[in-house]
């Protein structure tokens, strides 16, 4: 019995020092995302689990300090420092973020960092319609409104359109966020578009696709209480592309939707972490998602670059700035190891250059997807500034 509890004490202890270990490694890394795959999988091991990975960090590092003063061993002493970095290390990202969000005017409820689960809403679930059919195939709009509005001005309305790297996800995405924003007072509705697959190259429909839908809700947001000329966007990743692309062709009246209908002027785009220049992300030499980046290049436009030139430009955003173009708000992860942030800056110039007011908000030590996680540090601005934008551009919902 005393063997085999001696090789369980030793299991636990071996346990303990990985487990210790790799966190501190974890959060080495994301103070050096320019190391190939260490700078990207340590985020991946933090950041999931919030400021909770800088408490539970704290109490061990007390519990072993205590310990150590009083066993005195070496083992313990190298737990201490373990994990008083991972508290340390932690502590001072999500300070960083947390600054940022308050020099944007972004107040970050810490309590609500700290429940990873979901969150009440008074917005009803999503009514599904569809708005056009392609290639035998009903495109739908999902739709999102506060229940038993007593309401009756019409509602200021917010397009969504999902990321996936144009060949992933639904009208369902994100659904916590639509459901937040019409909560808010806003008619949320999320679009379906034609996804691309190795066989499949959508690059030259989608975006008349999304157009499509513009037009259909103009048409139709009246019906579900919203008024389709005081209409925002809103995307991530390759929804931000599309989002991009379509507001700033559409103002300009340069893009024909792929159905019957007048696109409205689109007063607002939002975009986290877009995809901006296409060629630039399809040159990702990353070991780890590099690959990835080349495969939504190659399966949206049907090649490389080298192959259709073309076709990349008309994608990138920068293609598309205008004077016309809508109050753009752009939110990069500062350390986004799939698109990096330097494009999103470019274009941000560029189109203040051209007379479009656009704004850039980077997330510190943020990887791709940062404001994914319901109630985060991140997910709290990318709302919070959200909603800022919408209000200073006149589309504050009437209560």
């Amino acid at each position: 019995m005393s063997t085999i509890k001696l090789i369980s004490e030793k299991a636990m202890i071996f346990i303990v020092y990985t487990f210790s270990a790799i966190l501190a490694i974890a959060t080495l890394a994301c103070f050096l995302p320019q190391v190939p795959v260490f700078g990207v999988i340590g985020p991946l091991i933090v950041f999931p689990f919030g400021p909770w990975v800088s408490i539970l960090s704290l109490l061990a590092a007390l519990l072993f300090f205590f310990r150590w003063r009083k066993f005195g061993k070496r083992g313990i002493l190298v737990l201490t420092s373990f994990t008083s970095f991972v508290f340390a290390g932690t502590a001072f990202i999500q300070i960083q973020q947390i600054a940022v969000a308050e020099q944007n005017g972004v107040d970050i409820n810490l309590l609500r960092t700290l429940w990873l689960g979901g969150e009440r809403h008074g917005s009803v679930t999503a009514v599904i319609e569809t708005y056009t059919r392609y290639e035998d195939h009903d495109l739908a709009v999902a739709i999102y409104s506060q229940a038993n509005s007593k309401e009756k001005s019409p509602k200021p309305v917010l397009v969504y359109v999902h990321g996936g790297g144009w060949g992933a996800g639904t009208v369902h995405d994100r659904a916590a966020d639509m459901r937040w924003f019409a909560d808010q007072g806003y008619l949320v509705f999320s679009v379906e578009y034609s996804l691309s697959a190795e066989d499949r190259h959508t690059w030259g429909v989608a975006e008349r696709q999304v157009a499509c839908a513009l037009a259909w809700i103009g048409r139709n947001a009246e019906r579900y209480g919203g008024d389709g000329s005081r209409l925002a966007m809103f995307g991530e990743s390759a929804g931000g592309n599309l989002v991009l692309n379509v507001s700033y062709q559409a103002n300009a009246g340069l893009i024909k939707p792929m159905c019957e209908g007048q696109v409205p002027n689109i007063v607002a785009s939002i975009a986290a972490y877009p995809i901006i220049d296409a060629r630039q992300m399809y040159e990702n030499d990353d070991v780890i998602v590099g690959r990835f980046a080349r495969m939504m290049g190659v399966q949206y436009t049907g090649g490389t670059p080298e192959a259709f030139p073309g076709r990349y430009k008309a994608i990138s955003s920068e293609t598309h700035i205008n004077s016309s173009a809508p109050a753009t708000l752009l939110l990069p992860g500062l350390t986004d190891h799939l698109l990096h942030p330097e494009p999103v800056y470019a274009f941000a110039k560029k189109a203040i250059a051209a007379g479009v007011d656009a704004r850039v908000i980077g997330f510190p030590y943020g990887e791709h997807s940062f404001d994914q996680l319901n109630g985060g540090i991140g997910s709290q601005l990318m709302r919070g500034a959200s909603l800022q934008l919408l209000i200073e551009f006149g589309l504050a919902p009437l209560r």
